[in-house]
């Protein structure tokens, strides 16, 4: 059998991967995005590292990129589509990355079209083009299992987020006329299931909020490069083409009532503020340089009431990594981002890690108000960076709660182990845990204790390692640092697993909880 005469089959998670770039302002940027054939995603980063004394105490660090790594790595083998590269790929085409070129025609005509057209051509990438291709390219059960994956930067999460609140809103009907040349036949009817995972890098869902200045300049500033279509950052506009209701039941961030379930998403947050070009001043501290941490998430459904924070269930899965918005230290082209969306997309066990029943053992002085910075980060053996970053200094983003306000249970992180990327032959998934906690004391009549600006009452860390064994059955050990030996992990009646921070000012636990992860999205 020939190559032109084999035929091949979508099979889950490896659907196809569509990248969608983030914002070009000026003609120039435009016409340097329309020149490169992958829109920037194929940048690479280059890291000093720490080295031996005999190697120069560091070397060069190498990162060619997450396109090129899902391209390169075998278990993943993704072809690359760009430039009819499908008819000269001999592996399995349904297995392909695309990139949605929608700058194209604004930059052809000479004239920037709205997000929603942008959208429009992305819906049409999706309903029509791809599946053509593969057709073409032998994959035959296009009409039964096609679904795509979308990976956004930027401005991109917005397009996409208008993909999914506002076009595949529709009808089957509607689409079938609208889209006459689409072979996807009955999947139509259920549109939303064509995306099967929607990952955001970086994208103000909230707006960008110019902090460092005045409202009245901003609405100006804004005004002023409305020609470029920035306008599509303000939450009116937004409101707009994403479909929400002007009063404020939902935010903006919301995906409101389309239906789109949010445990299909997931957000990378970025907070090297200090990396980003000029605009960071104008930004302000709390971002990538560009967008604040906490404009940089997806929700569902409507805001809470009573200033009550959103339930876990709706907020999206989310991954603060302490990089900037674009450049040499960009979000995009970095591990820490990589190794989040293949585990988000590929993964096979999924782990909440959170603090539960924190007291204080320590007396407080009377008159004196507390505060606490919960510090945390994740890294998986193998990835050499933190996965997940919550740290006051550098990244702003520490969890802070005053000492009466503390809740029974602290969620840290939820993430994503993929078996298949042990490094051992012992069957087991290692990370790493690292926690901090500093106290701040307020004393009356001054802003902060005068003695010392802050007091670091725990630190430590703990190395875990679970095997998913047979029929979901998991085994688990840790070990802190601090300590010599492994520690066997048994779970409660609640079927987590619980293990005692070390004794010190604080009495809590640790709680991890494991559960099956990709085929409940299937």
């Amino acid at each position: 059998m020939t190559e032109d005469q084999k035929s091949y089959q979508i099979s889950a998670p490896y659907y196809p991967i569509i990248y969608v770039r983030g914002y070009a302002m000026t003609s120039d940027e435009r016409e340097e995005t329309f020149n490169d054939a992958y829109y920037g995603f194929s940048a690479s980063s280059v890291e000093k590292r720490q080295a031996t004394k005999e190697n120069g105490y560091e070397v060069a660090d190498i990162f060619e990129g997450q396109m090129i790594r899902f391209m390169k790595i075998k278990d993943y083998g993704y072809a690359d589509s760009v430039n009819y590269g499908l008819r000269d790929f001999h592996g399995d085409p349904s297995r392909s990355i695309w990139v949605c070129r929608f700058y194209d025609v604004d930059y052809i005509k000479g004239k920037v079209r709205e997000i929603e057209a942008h959208a429009e051509d992305l819906a049409k990438m999706i309903l029509v083009d791809i599946p053509k291709r593969l057709k073409e390219h032998n994959v035959t059960n296009i009409g039964t299992e096609y679904k795509v994956i979308l990976i956004a930067h930027s401005m991109g999460g917005l397009v996409c987020r208008t993909l999914i609140q506002n076009i595949l809103q529709s009808t089957g009907a509607q689409l079938r006329e609208k889209y006459p040349d689409s072979i996807l036949g009955n999947l139509l009817d259920n549109p939303l299931d064509l995306i099967h995972k929607l990952v955001t890098i970086g994208t103000p869902h909230k707006g960008i909020d110019m902090g460092n200045i005045p409202d009245f300049i901003e609405k100006s500033i804004v005004s002023l490069l409305n020609p470029f279509d920035a306008g599509i950052f303000h939450e009116k506009r937004m409101r707009d083409y994403l479909k929400l209701p002007k009063k404020p039941e939902f935010e903006v961030n919301s995906l409101g009532n389309s239906g789109f379930p949010i445990e299909r998403c997931l957000c990378i947050i970025g907070s090297d503020y200090n990396s980003y070009g000029k605009v960071r001043y104008a930004t302000g501290g709390f971002s990538d340089g560009l967008v604040k941490q906490d404009a940089a998430y997806i929700v569902a459904g409507p805001k809470p009431k009573k200033n009550k924070g959103y339930d876990e269930k709706k907020v999206a899965y989310y991954a603060n990594v302490h990089r900037a918005h674009s450049g040499y230290r960009g979000i995009v082209n970095s591990y820490e981002t990589y190794e989040n969306i293949q585990r988000f997309l590929f993964g096979n066990l999924m782990v909440r890690i959170s603090l539960g029943d924190i007291k204080f053992t320590d007396p407080v002085i009377e008159n004196f108000k507390y505060f606490y910075d919960f510090e945390f980060s994740l890294s998986i053996r193998g990835t050499g960076v933190y996965l997940h970053r919550r740290e006051q200094d550098p990244c702003e983003n520490a969890i802070r709660f005053n000492r009466n306000g503390i809740p029974h249970d602290i969620h840290l992180h939820t993430g994503f182990l993929n078996s298949s990327l042990q490094l051992g032959d012992d069957g087991y998934s290692y990370f790493i845990l690292k926690f901090n906690i500093l106290e701040y004391r307020v004393e009356p009549g001054f802003i902060w204790d005068y003695k010392y600006p802050s007091r670091q009452i725990y630190a430590d860390s703990m190395e875990v390692k679970v095997d998913t064994g047979k029929n979901g059955n998991y085994k688990a050990a840790y070990r802190w640092f601090s300590e010599i030996g492994w520690n066997d992990l048994v779970t409660d009646e609640n079927n987590r697993y619980t293990l005692p921070l070390k004794q010190g000012v604080i009495d809590g636990t640790v709680r991890i909880e494991a559960a099956p992860w990709g085929e409940k999205l299937e």
